[in-house]
């Protein structure tokens, strides 16, 4: 698409890469419930918790991670990305686990929750997202924020549901992979897990640090974020997701057993991910919500978590103790860049 053209200092604010779906929190508390229903060993489901929740922060910059649309990418080819992502990732889980047999360790054992916690992450901003590319995503979110509107796709309730019964059906098949893996394996799980860091002393009080390190994005990449509402030209770009559902449940499965990867989502007909019903092009001409509440957090001068757009409403996993949630920083150059690109007034 063509694309308007934006002053020098949105352009550097923009650079930053996507958001998530789901708040971080929530992502967490639906694996960790996911997996207790399993009856998994309780450290690990809070392991593979803490590897969801990080997600965001880590694979900030890998839009299918998120399963968004990259750029100028079709709808078929960041369902592909999004799809192999996760039969990776189940193959990697697959192999880790044969490693757990083989030798145990911590480090086979936390390859094992992170390649889970991955792709369960994936699966889940889907439910969310439906492909949606940061610009379109960006618009919403900085609306919620700055007028108090429920339109972001992180915040639907239809998106929790899907989230929730996706996850236990990829949780049921990890299950039985990890079961079928080795009777020793568990055991490594339930031992490993949650090792305490060199200078924790974490005695009876909770988990080790290990599994409470949980980080949301910093400043400069959630304002990076929210400024690419700029570039939105009002169409919408949602993939047809009760087919990408499906391929990322055979996507999984196949990783996970030692299965043939799967083909194209579309085999070539782009037309497989258009949406159903098409929805009308929103009239973007005024430019997005700004306000002076996101300005003060691109500056970083917010304290409360409530002024993060991006914080969660709640713990994130209230079964297992508390968390840290900060988030990465930057320099004070670029948040001040980032600032002023979202304190422009709607034109």
């Amino acid at each position: 698409m063509r694309r308007p053209a934006l002053p020098a200092i949105l352009l550097i604010a923009a650079a930053a890469g996507p958001a998530y779906a789901l708040k971080p929190g929530e992502h967490a508390s639906i694996t960790y419930d996911a997996c207790i229903a399993t009856g998994l060993p309780r450290d690990f489901c809070t392991r593979t918790a803490t590897e969801d929740y990080d997600t965001d922060s880590r694979e900030w910059d890998t839009l299918a991670a998120h399963a968004q649309i990259d750029g100028d990418q079709t709808a078929c080819a960041g369902a592909d990305a999004a799809t192999a992502r996760v039969f990776q990732l189940g193959s990697d889980l697959r192999t880790a686990l044969a490693a757990v047999h083989a030798s145990g360790g911590e480090r086979n054992v936390s390859a094992t929750a992170s390649a889970l916690g991955r792709a369960l992450h994936t699966i889940q901003d889907n439910c969310a997202h439906h492909g949606m590319p940061n610009p379109q995503h960006a618009w919403f979110s900085i609306s919620d924020f700055c007028d108090g509107t429920e339109l972001s796709p992180d915040v639907q309730d239809g998106a929790v549901a899907c989230a929730k019964a996706e996850t236990a059906a990829a949780m049921v098949v990890a299950a039985q992979v990890i079961r079928g893996s080795g009777s020793n394996v568990e055991g490594w799980l339930a031992a490993s897990s949650c090792p305490p860091s060199p200078s924790s002393n974490h005695g009876n009080s909770g988990p080790p640090a290990v599994c409470q390190n949980r980080f949301l994005p910093g400043p400069i990449d959630a304002c990076g974020f929210l400024a690419e509402a700029q570039d939105w030209d009002g169409i919408d770009r949602t993939w047809n997701n009760p087919v990408v559902i499906a391929a990322l449940r055979g996507a999984f499965h196949a990783g996970a057993t030692g299965a043939t990867a799967p083909g194209a989502v579309c085999g070539g007909d782009e037309t497989v991910l258009s949406p159903a019903v098409s929805a009308p092009v929103l009239d973007v001409s005024a430019g997005p919500s700004s306000c002076l509440r996101a300005k003060v957090f691109c500056l970083g001068k917010a304290d409360a978590a409530g002024d993060n757009p991006f914080a969660d409403d709640a713990a994130p996993v209230a079964t297992d103790g508390g968390c840290s949630t900060s988030g990465g920083g930057g320099g004070v150059l670029g948040l001040l860049l980032v600032g002023l690109a979202l304190a422009t007034r709607r034109r």
